[in-house]
């Protein structure tokens, strides 16, 4: 029987020398754009531009292997679309670094959609081979490279190759001393042209040899990982189906299950009560004595997220787990679902609820912005589950990656910068608290609403804003120099104005 490296190299041997050529050219091409691009510069279009290059040389390399209209491809295609674009708007630095590591993980989801037709869902398997792919295949295959050259190298041997290579020599002879003659004259006519060819020696006496041995192994390393990760969709993926036909082996009572989650939503409607009785409807004064809501926001929210994911878990396992052949009993088993969803929604509120709380008393941050946008996920996530409950036709993991990416995508485009400076100065208005060192910490996205503090009263605060922009200023224009660096904010962030 053969095994699956034997396979590949069946296929290798099989591969016109012409498109291994290609493969390495289009991988050469993609590490020089990266090394271009990327490497002390900042990313602004030159994300876009990159991984369009990405996407369009893995679709050229795999035709007329792929089907690039596969409805399922665009849950990966329109984020990675969206998200690239955010780098030449926006600077939000932890979105960025995100994004840097989401971005590839989407463009690999996509060529494997395109490229495998048995691949129809997202389930667990598919998962399995995107990291797979990134982290394993793509660095396994990279001495094919090195193949490819040899097999190049073999495949030119003819009997007329030593004639070719003296001709060659011949031509190079004839022609050296004809280039002495020809430059004097050339040199003699034109003065500019005589400039350039006694200066050409310039250009490698200034050189920076550990620079460009720097850029040569950045060059090498990513033409020789995009070579593998090229090469990989040349084979055939035979294992997902075998996967697709397993059955979890595992099968829970349906009364075990919702014996567990009475027990559990018991707890969750005493706390519900309690919940309301002083959280929602008493006020301040309601709260156990010694306590401020701040403090109280505090010392609760995580927990209740906790307590949330656990929810959620319990939720999903026992959904998988639950053996499914009796259909009274599994009706009950479904409405115990769902009245666990009813409950994890409340903790959800009141987690918002005192998020709200500590952001009034302490302000407004990254971290406490993303929560809510957390917390707003979790929310359709758990309504995506409980329709699926009910409606068995739902692909829940799927829908939950559509959401995701729609609610990630949003988050990209709110400018969560710009929402912090507007709420922590609109805090100022009112209370006359605000910490302009964290304000200061806020990428360019936010400079639309911190110009604002500008016209504040407090003299030290102007002042301080004043530095900070003129600093940043300096910042901008001594290091974004390249075109494809461009970035809206950065650009507008220039046209602020400061009194002088």
């Amino acid at each position: 029987m053969v095994n699956e490296k034997d396979e590949r190299i069946l296929m290798d041997s099989k591969e016109d020398i012409n498109e291994k050529l290609k493969v390495m050219l289009l991988a050469l091409g993609i590490g020089i754009l990266f090394n271009y691009f990327f490497i002390w510069d900042s990313i602004g279009i030159s994300g876009v531009i990159f991984n369009a290059v990405v996407i369009g040389g893995a679709i050229w390399t795999i035709y007329p292997k792929s089907n690039i209209n596969k409805k399922l491809s665009w849950i990966f295609l329109i984020p990675i679309a969206f998200l690239s674009l955010t780098y030449c708007i926006y600077n939000n630095e932890v979105l960025r670094y995100i994004n840097t590591i989401l971005i590839p993980l989407l463009i690999v989801s996509y060529v494997i959609v395109i490229r495998y037709e048995n691949i129809k869902d997202i389930n667990l398997y598919f998962l399995e081979m995107i990291f797979s792919r990134i982290f394993y295949l793509s660095f396994a295959l990279t001495p094919k490279f090195f193949d490819a050259i040899k097999a190049m190298i073999n495949s030119r041997k003819s009997p007329k190759e030593n004639s070719t290579k003296k001709n060659i020599l011949k031509g190079l002879l004839i022609s050296v001393p004809l280039l002495f003659v020809i430059v004097g004259l050339l040199t003699s006519a034109d003065m500019m042209f005589k400039y350039y060819v006694e200066n050409i020696g310039n250009i490698f006496l200034n050189l920076n040899i550990w620079s460009f041995i720097g850029h040569t192994i950045i060059i090498m390393t990513v033409t020789l990982y995009m070579f593998g990760f090229l090469w990989s969709f040349k084979y055939e993926e035979k294992k997902y189906k075998h996967i697709e036909e397993s059955k979890a082996s595992v099968n829970w009572e349906p009364v075990t299950i919702i014996t567990i989650l009475f027990v559990i939503c018991i707890v969750y409607l005493l706390f519900s009560i309690i919940q309301f009785s002083y959280l929602y409807g008493g006020g301040t004064s309601a709260l156990p004595k010694g306590f401020s809501h701040s403090e109280y926001a505090r010392k609760g929210f995580f927990e209740l997220i906790l307590v949330t994911l656990i929810n959620f878990t319990i939720l999903l396992l026992s959904m998988k787990l639950c053996n499914k052949s009796n259909v009274k009993i599994n009706k009950i088993a479904n409405i115990s679902y769902s009245l666990l969803i009813i409950f994890t929604f409340n903790m959800l509120f009141s987690a918002n609820y005192k998020m709200n709380l500590y952001e009034k008393a302490f302000g407004y941050t990254r971290l406490r912005i993303f929560v809510h946008v957390f917390m707003l996920l979790l929310g359709v996530l758990l309504i995506i589950v409980l329709i699926g409950i009910w409606n068995k036709k739902i692909h829940i993991l799927k829908c939950a990656v559509i959401a995701s990416s729609i609610i990630y995508i949003a988050l990209n485009f709110m400018n969560v910068d710009k929402i912090i400076a507007r709420n922590n100065i609109a805090r100022y208005n009112e209370t006359k608290k605000i910490d302009i060192g964290y304000i200061e910490t806020l990428s360019y996205d936010a400079a639309p609403e911190v110009i604002k503090l500008l016209d504040v009263d407090d003299v030290r605060i102007r002042s301080e804003i004043e530095e900070y922009i003129k600093y940043e200023k300096s910042l901008i224009k001594n290091s974004n120099d390249h075109w494809y660096e461009f970035n809206y904010y950065k650009k507008d962030f220039l046209t602020l104005k400061v009194s002088h």
